[in-house]
């Protein structure tokens, strides 16, 4: 294997699922329902795929709970905003890990709409309509800042 080259490589975990409700004082709820899928890379990662050597790859089980975290302990509108939610994760993510230069974040979202009870939306009660897919991707470097696009599907 000396004679390997790696031109690129990312690694990570996908399909993270992260509900997290909101609930203000005066009983108005939101919601948002994400997939995250969180790819690292870096030049240090080189020796886990030619010399076997594992011991700086950020195991996918810690990427899921540090998603889980950063969903719990944000503050809401850097959740409820799925750009902004992937920009935090990637960002923490480099910031975090010193041998992880790259680490690019998708989120996909299926929105959920209020119900409606004499033409009122209601506090607490939702429902999924349509098949309508969002999603945006965001990435960060130790050189740059993050920075997110957004894409629809109908």
């Amino acid at each position: 294997m000396e004679n390997s080259i790696i031109k690129s490589q990312a690694y990570g975990k996908d399909r993270v699922r992260v509900v997290r409700v909101v609930r203000h004082a005066d009983g108005w709820q939101e919601i948002a329902d994400y997939w995250v899928c969180c790819l690292l890379s870096g030049e240090q990662f080189e020796t886990s795929y030619t010399k076997g050597d594992n011991k700086l790859v950020v195991a996918t089980d810690s990427q899921k709970n540090t998603v889980y975290y950063l969903a719990k302990t944000l503050p809401a509108e850097k959740v409820m905003v799925p750009e902004m939610f992937a920009s935090e994760v990637a960002s923490f993510m480099v910031k975090k890990y010193a041998h992880v230069t790259t680490c690019h974040v998708k989120v996909t979202t299926k929105p959920w709409e209020r119900m409606k009870f004499d033409n009122k939306g209601h506090a607490h009660s939702f429902y999924r309509e349509g098949k309508e897919t969002r999603w945006t991707e965001a990435y960060a470097t130790k050189t740059n800042p993050p920075s997110a696009e957004q894409f629809t599907v109908k």
